[in-house]
């Protein structure tokens, strides 16, 4: 078993002084190798896991790759040899994606930034809820050299939501704010476009479309240790986009495939400068449909331009798609090529470039690529155009923040019957 353990001068003398043990220990993943278990203990650090609020059970702390913890799982941290005050959490994707870090964002101290999730505070064990999803890590880094004796007491920030999705146009609800601190609690929004915050952690937003992430701190006082906690706001619209029979250059497409009573609507290929290349992945709705309505944050369309020889086609992220012959997969540039785009009678298109012609669904696959021959079980597909007209763009949003709720000085919620100073929607009345 491979260990990483990292000694500072200071920590070997506070060793053999007896005090507190000051190091980094690294948890390896691959170290627990056919370990498929619920706890792991490694120089004095203990890993726990619980089933929480998870449909799925408890997870596994290893799978052959990494840490595992399911969404609604709660991981323990616990140390015997000091105080924890740090923990790191290097994970498989970014952020709130699938098995990022993002998952223990409501975490009193704790925040993350790519791949990589981080924990500070001063605590014999540390407890983290996988909130938005699976949580996947390939090392849990654990820096403990607090000093041992009564822990401060948690700050307790939290929004009674970590993510708000807000379609413009209906009624934006403000999720609530509450705190065990008693240090003062500052409010930022990094993007006040979308969405402000106030000096009592009232969200509002703008009527804007975009992405806000309201950040929550407070430091650490005699009682307490620092907090940190976010609420991330999506304002979005629908667009609209309904079956086409023809190719208009300029215009915004869904490259769709209908099949087993569903229709399904190609991604696209996440670039990769190394490899860019790949088959586009799909997202379905049941039923064979006209129409799609599709939320504005997800950028799935693809642009025709008209270029000599048919059109080019320029997804979202400003990439051209091409063949180059041999592969099935989508080949991605910074150059227009032409494809030949040719309409049929059942509503599907011959979309072809260098003797390549798109298909959805080779076999059980359930992925767009292109071919020279037509696949297993694959069908052509067709084009459904972006509805302008059908755009909410300019419609008044109507903003309703939380009302009736009432907060102490503290920034603590009480009833209606609290006696002494409340805030109510960001105003201060005394409540006799």
């Amino acid at each position: 078993m491979i260990k990483t353990l990292r000694y500072t001068f200071m920590a070997m003398l506070m060793l053999v002084c007896s005090t507190a043990f000051a190091g980094v220990i690294t948890l390896n993943a691959t170290d627990f190798a056919g370990s498929e278990t619920a706890t792991v203990t490694q120089d004095g650090i203990t890993l726990t896991i619980d089933k929480g609020t998870s449909t799925s059970g408890a997870g596994n702390l290893y799978n052959g790759q990494q840490f595992r913890i399911y969404k609604g799982n709660i991981l323990t941290v616990s140390s015997t040899v000091g105080n924890i005050t740090q923990i790191v959490f290097t994970c498989t994707a970014n952020n709130t994606t699938k098995w990022g870090p993002g998952c223990f964002a409501a975490q009193d101290g704790y925040s993350y930034e790519g791949k990589v999730g981080t924990w500070a505070g001063n605590a014999a064990e540390v407890k983290f809820t996988a909130e938005s999803n699976q949580v996947r890590a390939t090392t849990i880094e654990v820096t403990v050299g607090g000093e041992v004796g009564p822990t401060k007491k948690s700050a307790g920030l939290k929004f009674s939501e970590s993510t708000v999705d807000y379609e413009l146009g209906t009624t934006f609800t403000a999720p609530t704010f509450t705190k065990a601190t008693t240090a003062a609690v500052k409010f930022v929004s990094d993007n006040e476009e979308v969405a402000t915050v106030n000096a009592e952690g009232v969200i509002a937003a703008t009527g804007k479309e975009g992405k806000a992430i309201i950040t929550a701190s407070a430091e650490e006082n005699a009682d307490f240790n620092a907090g940190k906690t976010t609420c991330t706001v999506y304002a979005y619209r629908m667009n609209v986009y309904k079956k086409a029979t023809a190719v208009e250059a300029g215009k915004q497409y869904l490259i769709v495939a209908q099949r087993d009573k569903k229709t399904y609507y190609a991604a696209p290929v996440k670039y990769n400068a190394e490899k860019p290349y790949g088959y586009m992945n799909s997202f379905s709705v049941d039923g064979i449909v006209d129409e799609l309505k599709i939320k504005s944050s997800y950028k799935n369309a693809f642009t025709f331009e008209g270029v000599e020889g048919g059109y080019a086609i320029k997804d979202a992220n400003g990439h051209y798609l091409y063949m180059d012959g041999s592969h099935a997969s989508f080949q991605l540039g910074d150059e227009a090529k032409a494809w030949t785009v040719e309409p049929a009678e059942n509503g599907t298109f011959t979309i072809t470039n260098n003797g390549q012609f798109i298909q959805y669904g080779n076999g059980t696959f359930t992925t767009f690529g292109a071919w020279k021959e037509a696949q297993d079980k694959a069908v052509k597909p067709m084009l459904f155009v972006f509805d302008e007209a059908a755009g909410i763009n300019g419609v008044q949003t109507t903003v309703k923040q939380q009302s009736n709720v009432r907060y102490n000085i503290a920034g603590q919620r009480v009833g209606a019957d609290y006696k002494g100073i409340v805030i109510v929607n960001g105003k201060k009345y005394l409540q006799k």
